[in-house]
């Protein structure tokens, strides 16, 4: 039973990896994949368990879906983004979302954490900002401002999804 609902799981967290015309972005599988190893090792699961492929694939899926709201939201308001941007816009979602979950045991506020893993990342957001002015023209502190709030809450629910799977 219990391989049946680890399939199952793993099966619905691969659909977030789908294309529209039903292939898989193997660009999502590859993006960061060595911090992606790093995060789940971190946590004590060993390459070949169980418990780190669902690690990985459930990390995948959530930073993903991060990185696919803030791009709907910039290309409704800039336009499309170039590759350079976009691999930007994808490290960046991925350190917070890394940062996030790793703070989460921290005796602070999930608003706090938030705030920690945002702060965490300004390395990451000045490569964004800097190939987001290159690409649109338009001073990266722009994005920062309209980013920030969506970003902040996107790591809160990261802590609380942390949380819920540490207590079970």
């Amino acid at each position: 039973m219990t391989r049946i609902f680890s399939a199952l799981a793993i099966a619905l967290l691969l659909s977030g990896c789908a294309t529209s015309d039903g292939g898989v972005d193997e660009a999502a599988f590859q993006m960061n994949a060595s911090a992606d190893d790093a995060h789940c090792q971190s946590l004590l699961m060993r390459p070949g368990d169980l418990v780190y492929a669902q690690c990985r694939l459930a990390l995948r899926k959530t930073y993903l879906n991060d990185y696919a709201a803030r791009k709907k939201v910039i290309e409704a308001k800039y336009g499309p983004i170039d590759h350079a941007l976009d691999l930007a816009l994808r490290n960046d979602a991925f350190c917070n979302y890394d940062q996030s979950t790793q703070m989460v045991l921290k005796q602070m506020s999930d608003q706090a954490v938030a705030e920690a893993a945002y702060g965490n990342c300004s390395d990451r957001r000045n490569e964004l900002d800097a190939e987001f002015t290159k690409a649109k023209g338009v001073p990266g502190e722009t994005l920062n401002a309209m980013e920030r709030p969506m970003i902040i809450r996107q790591n809160i629910q990261a802590v609380q999804e942390a949380k819920d799977v540490i207590n079970g």
